[in-house]
C-alpha cells in the first residue's frame, strides 16, 4: 500500500534531523524529550518498532504503544504536543509512527515534565540554551523581542525631537499638548505605548523605542546597521563598485538604503533619434516594500548580524537575519500570509508611512510587480539563519 511504501522509505533513509528510531518505549523522559525537541524545531516522525541501524524489529502490542505515545504526549510535554499517531504493519511487523507537525504545535517552547528544553540538531536532541529559548518563543509569537528593554538604554537616548515628530503626525497634536491634557507624565505615556520600561526605578528604552527614536541606536545594537554593497558582476567574487555602511535610526536607514540603491542601479536606454527610452531595470516600489520588510521583520536579537543588500549586475539580494517567524513558510509567504515578529516596530513603521497596514506587500508588490519588469519571480530562499529575498533585473537585448 501506498502509505506503507513511504514508511519504508522514510526508515530507509535512516535517522536525521526529521526521523528517529527507537526499538521500545524504555523511558518515558527520553521519549517525551525526542517529541519535544521536534515540536520545538521542524516538527519529525518517531519510528517506534525500529532499531537505530534502520532494521525494522516490531511490536508485540502496538496497542499499548499508541496508548503510551498518546499519554507522554498529553502529561509529559509541557504545554502538552498534538500529534499524529498512526499503526502500520511492515512486512508483517507491527510499527508506531509519531508524527510532530508544527502547524498544530505553535506554544513553542515546550519542555519535558522534567523540565528539559530540548532542540533537534541532526541526528540528536540537545538542550537548548537561554538564547534560543527566546528565538523559539519569538519565532513562535509568544515572545515579541522589540518590546524588551535595552539594558543600560534611558531617556537621555531617547530623542524628544524626533518623537514629537512623530506624535504630531500620527496624533495631530504636539507631545507637550499631549501631556497636558493627560495630565501624565512622559514617562508613563511611552510606558502605555510599550516604549519604556520601569525596572526597579531605573528607565530603560525597549528595543523598538531605541531604534525608531533613540539618539544613537548602533551604540547600544551594533546589528541594526544595514550593509550595502554593490557588486560590478553577478557574484561575491567580483569588483565591488560601492559600499556603505547605514547607520541611524530604522527610518533614516530606509531613507539612505533607497538612496544607495538608486545611486547604484544603472538605466540603460535606447535611443530613438532625438528620443532616449530609459529601460527600467527593476520596479522601485518591490524594491522599496523588501527593504523595508527586512527592516521590520529581522531577527534583532541575532546580535552578531546586520541585514545585507547586495547589488548585481542581473539582480538584487536582500539578505535579513533570522528564520521565519511563527507559521510562516518558504510557500506561504507568498501568497501574502502575515505573521509580525517585531508588533511594536512594524506598527510605528506603518504610522510612519513606510508599510502598509494590510501585510500583502510581499505578493503585492515584491512579486507581481518584479515579475512584470523582469519576466521572472523573486526568490525566496532561507540559508541558515538568515532569509535572501533575490529580485532579478530586467534582461536586456542585445541592441540596447
Amino acid at each position: 500500500m501506498a502509505a506503507e511504501a513511504e514508511v519504508l522509505k522514510a526508515i530507509s533513509q535512516g535517522e536525521g534531523q526529521h526521523r528517529e528510531f527507537k526499538r521500545l518505549i524504555d523511558n518515558l523522559e527520553s521519549i517525551a524529550g525526542e517529541i519535544v525537541a521536534f515540536a520545538n524545531s521542524d516538527g519529525g516522525s518517531l519510528f517506534v518498532g525500529v532499531e537505530d541501524n534502520g532494521v525494522i524489529a516490531g511490536l508485540s502490542d502496538p496497542d499499548a504503544v499508541f496508548q503510551s505515545l498518546s499519554q507522554i504526549c498529553r502529561d509529559r510535554c509541557i504545554p502538552p504536543v498534538s500529534p499524529v499517531i498512526e499503526t502500520f504493519s511492515l512486512d508483517g511487523k507491527p510499527i508506531v509512527v509519531l508524527t510532530v507537525n508544527p502547524i498544530f504545535n505553535g506554544l513553542k517552547p515546550y519542555r519535558t515534565a522534567g523540565g528539559r528544553f530540548y532542540l533537534r540538531i541532526g541526528r540528536d536532541k540537545r538542550d537548548a540554551t537561554g538564547r534560543e529559548l527566546v528565538r523559539i518563543a519569538q519565532a513562535s509569537g509568544e515572545l515579541h523581542f522589540d518590546e524588551s528593554p535595552v539594558m543600560g538604554a534611558n531617556l537621555d537616548d531617547f530623542s524628544l525631537n524626533t518623537f514629537n515628530t512623530y506624535h504630531q503626525v500620527q496624533f495631530g497634536l504636539t507631545l507637550e499638548e499631549q501631556l497636558n491634557q493627560s495630565g501624565i507624565e512622559l514617562p508613563r505615556l511611552l510606558q502605555n505605548m510599550r516604549l519604556l520600561h520601569d525596572l526597579d526605578g531605573k528607565y530603560a528604552l525597549s528595543v523598538a523605542a531605541l531604534l525608531i527614536f533613540g539618539n544613537s541606536p548602533q551604540r547600544w545594537m551594533p546589528q541594526s546597521r544595514l550593509s550595502a554593497v554593490a557588486f560590478s558582476g553577478e557574484d561575491e567574487d567580483s569588483d565591488i563598485l560601492d559600499r556603505r555602511e547605514i547607520m541611524g535610526r530604522l527610518p533614516d536607514i530606509v531613507d539612505d538604503t533607497r538612496a544607495f540603491l538608486e545611486r547604484n542601479i544603472r538605466t540603460p536606454a535606447i535611443e530613438h533619434g532625438f528620443h532616449r527610452e530609459d529601460i527600467l531595470l527593476y520596479d522601485r516600489k518591490a524594491l522599496g516594500e523588501a527593504v523595508v520588510n527586512a527592516i521590520a521583520h529581522r531577527d534583532y536579537s541575532l546580535s552578531g548580524s546586520q541585514i545585507r543588500i547586495f547589488i548585481f549586475c542581473n539582480r538584487i539580494e536582500v539578505r535579513s537575519p533570522g528564520r521565519l517567524p511563527n507559521s510562516i513558510t518558504l510557500d506561504n509567504i507568498r501568497l501574502g500570509v502575515h505573521a509580525e515578529r517585531n508588533r511594536v516596530i512594524a506598527t510605528l513603521l506603518t504610522q510612519l508611512g513606510f508599510m502598509s497596514a494590510i501585510g500583502t506587500g510581499i505578493p503585492r508588490l515584491i512579486v507581481r510587480l518584479s515579475r512584470q519588469v523582469s519576466g521572472r519571480t523573486p526568490e525566496f530562499e532561507l540559508v541558515g539563519e538568515e532569509l535572501r529575498v533575490r529580485i532579478w533585473a530586467k534582461k536586456l537585448e542585445n541592441r540596447i
